[in-house]
């Protein structure tokens, strides 16, 4: 297994990306797509994924969506589109790289541009993964669970108005208007009818952040679905190894079903 930090545009940005790749060659690579405020690591969770999924022989590419991590932009822009192309632009450069067929996993707020991207690419996109994945959201609309009722309350909205920004999360990361007009605007969960190709739902029924009943509901549409429910597991699966574990293995499990 050998990993290199590589760099690739998305209209005027620079994004960074780490590039996996297993002992053997392959033409198949598994993209990781993570949330918001965080970046390509995701509090490690995809660094480990990524090591897991190369050694059953697929290459892994994981990277900073625009204004997160070591790429570059400004998050009072931060878009869902901007979003989406910044993937459209890591398939593309991948496929200079050579790779030739793809799945994704993408996690939280990476949930909606990358099913958005999938509804319109099933024809190089073999599966998709959604961990705890935003593809509805009212939850960030109208806020009912602790997370968003701490950053999309009232009180942050009234700073919105007043400043043109709130700011989200520990690191204080700024979110401007654009992307709540978007949040009104853009359904990500209305393509699910559309996509053929496998989908792999994976939510902890505690999870404080995003509604597992989304997952539950959203799970039911596409022709070939499944939800697996971790119990007890809270947002992203980082507090308990157990949690882990099994997100890890359930993913690995179902990208090589896809693929070999």
């Amino acid at each position: 297994m050998r990993e290199e930090k590589l760099k690739f545009k998305s209209e005027e940005l620079e994004l960074t990306g780490v590039l996996t790749n297993p002992e053997i060659e392959t033409k198949d690579c598994i993209i990781l797509c993570h949330g918001i405020t965080v970046d390509k690591d995701e509090a490690g969770r995809f660094t480990e994924l990524a090591h897991k999924i190369a050694e059953t022989g697929l290459a892994v590419f994981r990277f900073d969506f625009r204004a997160h991590g070591e790429s570059q932009g400004n998050s009072i822009d931060l878009t869902i589109t901007g979003e989406k192309t910044d993937l459209e632009n890591a398939f593309k450069f991948l496929q200079k790289l050579g790779f030739e067929r793809f799945g994704i996993c993408a996690a939280s707020f990476g949930g909606g541009p990358a099913l958005l991207y999938t509804a319109e690419h099933q024809d190089i996109i073999r599966a998709l993964c959604l961990w705890n994945a935003v593809i509805d959201y009212h939850g960030f609309l109208n806020p009912e669970l602790p997370w968003p009722k701490e950053n999309f309350g009232p009180e942050q909205m009234t700073l919105l108005n007043d400043k043109g920004y709130i700011e989200i999360g520990s690191r204080n990361f700024r979110l401007g208007k654009e992307i709540f007009k978007e949040m009104l605007a853009i359904e990500p969960h209305k393509v699910l009818k559309d996509i053929h190709i496998p989908i792999l739902f994976i939510h902890g029924n505690k999870d404080t952040y995003v509604h597992y009943e989304d997952s539950v509901l959203y799970s039911k549409i596409p022709p070939v679905s499944k939800l697996i429910t971790i119990e007890g597991a809270e947002h992203g699966f980082h507090d308990k190894k157990e949690w882990a574990d099994e997100a890890d293995t359930n993913t690995v499990t179902f990208f090589r079903r896809a693929f070999f």
